[in-house]
């Protein structure tokens, strides 16, 4: 199996094809990896009481789930776009399938507990990078925290029913902007929006939600590709 363990600094959360029409915003520093660009912003948290609140209440929300399958459009302020499906498992498990012109699978992100695996069934090649290196490590550990050291946070105005958290970092290694947007009633996670230190905007929409649904292992399941295509 194509397999390449990759040792940056961060993994991200943009994720583009050989044509860069798939881009996943997430959260935290940058990697490039070969016809795919992951971008991220690290997540840190600090404001006034009312923020702390709201935060508290995101982090609540997480750690109560068990599992979410849900569709999602990504846009992007460079004209790009993509729809896909996410699966999600606690503690550990996530899986992002964006889906080809035809309906296809086709670039697919898979973690474990250790993992953050990109998989290029195009080219049938498998890359790895350190989980804990990357923004999903947050909302995947046992008890999720969204408040690291070093980053700023803000509730940010926005319409009726919608509760809006924008935590930023202005500049230095992982600068950018989150927003991670929740529904009030009832109070459930539905976009994020990055903006990157190149200032692309990338929004990503989930809707068609299920929550606490059985996911089977097999759902996680990694490919299996020839040894020749390796690193």
């Amino acid at each position: 199996m194509a397999h390449a363990t990759a040792k940056h600094g961060y993994v991200i959360g943009k994720l583009s094809t050989i044509a860069g029409r798939y881009t996943l915003a997430l959260s935290c520093g940058f990697v490039c990896v070969t016809r795919a660009c992951v971008i991220c912003v690290v997540v840190i948290f600090v404001g006034s009481a009312a923020a702390a609140d709201e935060v508290t209440r995101a982090e609540e929300w997480f750690n109560k789930i068990k599992s979410i399958k849900a569709d999602f459009v990504q846009v992007a302020s460079d004209g790009t776009s993509a729809k896909g499906k996410l699966l999600f498992r606690r503690p550990s498990q996530m899986k992002i399938t964006y889906l080809n012109e035809n309906g296809g699978k086709g670039l697919q992100l898979i973690t474990s507990k250790i993992w953050l695996h990109v998989d290029r069934p195009d080219e049938k090649l498998l890359t790895s990078y350190p989980l804990l290196e990357t923004p999903l490590s947050l909302i995947l550990a046992p008890k999720v925290s969204l408040r690291p050291n070093g980053y700023e946070t803000r509730i940010k105005s926005s319409s009726a029913g919608v509760v809006q958290i924008l935590v930023a970092k202005e500049e230095g290694e992982g600068a950018g902007r989150l927003t991670l947007e929740f529904s009030e009633k009832p109070f459930q996670f539905r976009r994020w929006i990055v903006v990157d230190a190149a200032g692309i905007q990338t929004s990503v929409t989930l809707y068609n939600l299920a929550f606490d649904t059985p996911i089977p292992n097999v759902a996680f399941k990694l490919p299996s590709y020839p040894a020749d295509n390796g690193l």
